[in-house]
């Protein structure tokens, strides 16, 4: 893959954790210390940029490099199958907020809606 295939996905990766994180490129360049244009540019990949920025990036993210580094080589082309991932992304970003008791509650309630769901497919 070469160079420029490579930023696009790395841009594309940062762009998905700073809108699961919920923070705009205004705010997320405030956090890195650089300007809101260069947050968009990195995110379209129109940008190389210092290893200091990166690590800027994850931390304010609060992602793990190695993690920004795994999705690189995983991110998909296929719009659909990103689209998926990211709404599981989300859906786990909003778990993470709840008590054990707001966890359970809606695992039951999945859980009942599916076997009702199967048990009428069947």
């Amino acid at each position: 893959m070469n160079e420029q295939k490579k930023l696009c996905k790395l841009g594309k990766v940062i762009r998905k954790y700073r809108h699961l994180s919920g923070l705009s490129q205004e705010a997320l360049s405030e956090i890195v210390g650089c300007d809101k244009n260069t947050i968009g540019r990195i995110e379209r990949g129109e940008t190389d940029f210092k290893i200091s920025i990166m690590l800027r990036l994850a931390e304010g993210l609060d992602v793990s490099i190695s993690r920004l580094s795994r999705e690189l080589d995983s991110i998909q082309e296929d719009s659909y199958a990103a689209s998926l991932e990211y709404d599981y992304l989300r859906l786990y970003q909003y778990c993470r907020k709840l008590s054990p008791e707001q966890f359970s509650t809606i695992c039951n309630t999945a859980y009942i809606f599916a076997k009702g769901n199967h048990s009428s497919n069947t």
